[in-house]
């Protein structure tokens, strides 16, 4: 197929003054550089300006149904993870199940379980103080505390409080950035505070 040439491409346009307007998609792509009297013509910023609000609202729409998808995976994950709360009947094969569970999702390749002993005293002490969870990268110590060499972040749940705490439950992922503190985990709070009572239950 011969290339157009620009004369056909300007005859084209001539002949059909709508066909831009008709194809508003690309206009908003195509970069004009029209230049009056040595200024950028307003039309020139104004569809640039165009372009870079819609790239903005795409990447907006982009980002919310990215999100939106993510909410959905995790709240199938831990309704799952409330139905063995009330299937089993020792800490042990409850820890046993919810790691199963927890690490079919493709983000996550570390889940804990455990009860609290005095080993995990510093862990409480430099990540849940002041707050009963724990989002974001982890150092070496609490690596080998909790997890395998490859974790390089984490979400830590303190099952009581500080004072008085009942078991950890940790995740891990091998991608450094998939736990962050400003991620939002209000399904997994939500099943953490019914953990507590059927811990307590168990106790």
């Amino acid at each position: 197929m011969n290339e157009l040439t620009k004369a056909q491409v300007a005859e084209y346009l001539t002949q059909h003054p709508d066909f831009l307007i008709e194809q508003p998609h690309l206009l908003a792509k195509l970069e004009l550089q029209q230049k009056e009297q040595g200024a950028t013509s307003l039309v020139h910023i104004q569809q640039r300006q165009l372009r870079e609000h819609n790239t903005l609202l795409k990447n907006q729409i982009e980002s919310m149904s990215k999100h939106a998808t993510q909410n959905e995976l995790v709240y199938r994950l831990f309704s799952q993870c409330h139905s063995q709360l009330w299937s089993n009947y020792d800490f042990n094969t409850l820890a046993s199940n919810l790691t199963n569970i927890i690490c079919t999702s493709p983000n996550i390749s570390n889940c804990k379980l455990v009860k609290y002993t005095a080993q995990y005293e510093s862990l409480i002490e430099h990540r849940l103080t002041h707050s009963t969870h724990y989002l974001g990268r982890i150092n070496q110590q609490e690596r080998e505390l909790l997890f395998s060499d490859e974790t390089q972040s984490a979400a830590i749940y303190l099952i009581g409080d500080s004072k008085k705490p009942v078991a950890i439950l940790a995740f891990g992922s091998n991608d450094a950035n998939h736990f962050e503190p400003a991620q939002d985990n209000l399904f997994v709070l939500d099943f953490v505070r019914a953990l507590q009572l059927r811990l307590l239950e168990l106790a």
